[in-house]
């Protein structure tokens, strides 16, 4: 028989030992691959692993010999895993056996997950993980932009999240989304949380389940503290409330944005008052328009007339291949990891020197406005797709918002 894996959480396995009068912990294990693979804990995960439940025994042992006698004993547990713990010579021993009725005791080799300060240890001298840990980032905007935004910066070790959002994940949005069909029906926020969370269980993770339009004081005060804001929204009321709330805190903004089925996208970053806000390029006119058309069929259709063709309203909601606006989101979380590490000797200090301009484009496909682009091919001399290219946009002086 091949020996299975079981995986501990090392913090846990730690504190079983703060107290040996008691030696014996009820928890829970996971079963995944046809009980090839299982996650045990002594306590219930913040996100529960997909598969089958198990009851899970942890037994501590203060010498080799009591691990000795009870391994002898019959399982007390009809089907689950019992986890013998004991030291030797200051070293953590492990043995796990899996039980399911009416079959013989399976061994399993015994794999820890390791603690906080090594989660992102291979990250270590790229960025500063410890520095990272500390940083908050406010995203607004949980959809096809938002939520990769959100789990890469969870893998970069950034530790702290205010996630906003009043949407629920529908069958259309699986197909761009991080989350999947399992998550159909949630709330864009506390399915994110738990993406991030799997990422890094560490995290803190503050979701506001708002309409930031209609709660523009619940989201302006939820976004005070943070040290990045990150634009992900469809709509440039909200953008501009959020340009609004970087100025008055003083906080980096990162405006990001997918246009006509994806063609192409821009990004701006906000550094307030020492470069253009987002009212400096865009008509202060917008911010009383109703909000933009996005991929949602129901936003669309406040828009159209009654007669609209079903093949006129698909071509107006889709909004581009997740490809498509990958590019997009991962040059936001660049930007994102250079304000958070400024002034830090890392290894991406030199991307500083790098991106200096606030504005960029971005091209997936010679179409539309981009039309009259040079084709890729191997042009080095003029603009062409699936490049970015940064933009000198210089501080409008009479700039209503931030030129006051």
């Amino acid at each position: 028989m091949i020996d299975k894996s079981v995986f501990l959480q090392e913090e846990q396995i730690k504190s079983l030992f703060i107290d040996l009068s008691k030696n014996r912990h009820q928890g829970l294990v996971i079963s995944m691959d046809n009980d090839s693979v299982f996650h045990a804990f002594t306590e219930v995960p913040v996100v529960i692993p997909s598969g089958k439940e198990y009851p899970a025994l942890f037994i501590v042992h203060e010498t080799i010999e009591d691990f000795i006698k009870e391994k002898k004993k019959d399982a007390s547990l009809i089907e689950g895993i019992i986890i013998h713990l004991f030291i030797v010579d200051n070293v953590l021993k492990t043995q796990a056996f899996f039980y399911k009725k009416d079959q013989k005791k399976i061994n399993c080799i015994v794999k820890f997950i390791p603690e906080k300060s090594e989660l992102y240890s291979r990250s270590k001298g790229l960025l500063e993980i410890s520095v990272l840990e500390n940083k908050t980032v406010g995203i607004v905007g949980l959809g096809s932009g938002g939520s990769p935004i959100a789990v890469e910066l969870a893998k970069a070790g950034i530790g702290k999240f205010v996630l906003i959002d009043f949407d629920r994940i529908e069958l259309s949005n699986v197909a761009r989304h991080v989350c999947g069909i399992s998550d159909l029906g949630r709330l864009k926020t506390l399915a994110v949380k738990d993406l991030i969370l799997n990422k890094n269980p560490y995290a803190i993770v503050n979701t506001f389940e708002i309409d930031v339009n209609e709660y523009s004081q619940v989201c302006t005060n939820a976004l005070s503290n943070v040290d990045v804001i990150i634009c992900a929204s469809d709509n440039d009321k909200s953008r501009f409330l959020l340009n609004d709330i970087s100025l008055k805190f003083n906080i980096p903004a990162i405006f990001g944005r997918a246009i006509t089925r994806a063609i192409g996208g821009d990004v701006l970053r906000v550094r307030p008052h020492k470069g253009p806000c987002y009212n400096c390029l865009y008509s202060q006119d917008i911010r009383n328009t109703e909000e933009e058309i996005s991929q949602k069929e129901r936003q669309a259709k406040k828009f159209l007339p009654e007669y609209t063709s079903e093949e006129d309203l698909n071509s107006i909601v889709q909004v581009g291949l997740s490809s498509d606006i990958a590019p997009i989101t991962n040059f936001m979380v660049k930007l994102t990891l250079v304000e958070l590490s400024r002034g830090i000797n890392s290894g991406i200090s030199s991307l500083e020197e790098d991106l200096i301009a606030d504005y960029y484009i971005w091209a997936n496909r010679r179409e539309n406005v981009y039309d009259s682009w040079s084709k890729l091919e191997y042009n080095f001399n003029k603009p062409s797709i699936l490049r970015w290219y940064g933009a000198k946009i210089e501080k409008d002086a009479n700039c209503m918002i931030c030129g006051i």
